[in-house]
């Protein structure tokens, strides 16, 4: 059976993480977790992890920000840390603090040991439009893709005062191509359009950041960002770089061959997830979806007990704090 490890990046809930860990080591006798915790999001006590057998938690902490390259270096540095320390792994499953397994691991297992692809993401050519589902899902419009990866952006540290009267100064964005302004809840960035890696044969691809990818995939990324540090230099300027840049590394290597499909039950509403609640459990494990995102022990203990009977086909009594 393959070697699974799971890459958890959490930033909130706590005893959510604790649970979601316990309940791969005990369906999952094999795997090894390594757990990223942005403590900028809350306090998450190592010192229980510690007591695990086969769970590492990192004890730098990358202070991710949405939309920004962090979220990428984040990963590049779990991956880094991997190779460093000789983790064998056959496939890496990237997993955030709200995902859980809604199918039985040992299904999963099975799946990933007689697949015949080397990765599940989704993707699709950034520079032109998906499929209106995730047009609608991602708020992609035609030109999300070349405003979003053939800029780069600055900051402007401008009062939040300001941020109204930008957004009206944006709508003269449709009318040029030098520069570009964007402006949301985190603020305002001016694009300046930039000359890009990207051409006929390197091309620019984009979709979820969520992805179960095999060994041969991670090593194929780690070797190239060191290989080519201008692409990933250029990424760091563009916006919600994330939903690009592994897409864009993967989707180019013809040996590769990736599935558009990252196998998560994700129930959208507009831009954001909803939170799934006991009503969508029969929806969940009917699909043919390995994990869902996003869950809230907060909100609903019971979609997590039904959940963890599905998998294990026990009472769940997992969390012992």
């Amino acid at each position: 059976m393959n070697q699974i490890l799971y890459l958890i990046a959490s930033h909130t809930n706590p005893d959510q993480v604790l649970r979601l860990v316990q309940t791969i080591q005990a369906n999952s006798a094999n795997a090894y977790v390594l757990i990223h915790h942005d403590v900028a999001g809350s306090t998450l006590d190592d010192s229980v992890f510690k007591a695990m057998e086969r769970v590492h938690f990192l004890e730098r902490s990358i202070p991710v920000q949405w939309g920004e390259f962090s979220l990428v270096e984040m990963e590049l540095y779990c991956i880094d840390w991997l190779f460093a320390n000789s983790i064998q792994f056959d496939w890496l499953i990237f997993l955030s603090g709200q995902d859980y397994p809604i199918q039985p691991f040992s299904d999963i297992e099975q799946f990933l040991s007689t697949t015949e692809y080397d990765g599940f993401m989704e993707y699709f050519l950034a520079t032109e439009p998906p499929q209106a589902s995730t047009q609608r899902r991602l708020r992609w419009k035609h030109d999300t893709g070349f405003k979003r990866f053939f800029y780069h952006y600055f900051k402007l540290p401008l009062p939040s005062s300001l941020n109204s009267l930008l957004f009206w100064l944006g709508r003269i964005n449709p009318l040029q191509f030098l520069f570009t302004l964007v402006v949301d809840r985190h603020g305002a960035k001016l694009g300046v359009r930039c000359k890009t890696p990207f051409n006929d044969t390197f091309q620019c691809y984009a979709g979820s950041q969520w992805h179960t990818l095999s060994y041969h995939c991670i090593k194929y990324i780690h070797e190239f960002v060191q290989q080519y540090p201008a692409i990933v230099n250029h990424y760091r300027h563009t916006l919600i770089p994330d939903e690009s840049f592994f897409q864009t590394i993967l989707l180019n290597q013809p040996s590769l061959k990736i599935l558009n499909n990252n196998k998560r039950y994700i129930d959208w509403n507009g831009s954001k997830p909803e939170t799934l609640k006991s009503q969508d459990f029969d929806r969940l494990i009917d699909s043919d979806c390995h994990f869902a995102r996003k869950l809230d022990l907060t909100a609903d203990t019971q979609l997590f007990d039904r959940l963890d009977q599905h998998i294990r086909n026990v009472s769940p009594t997992l969390i012992n704090v």
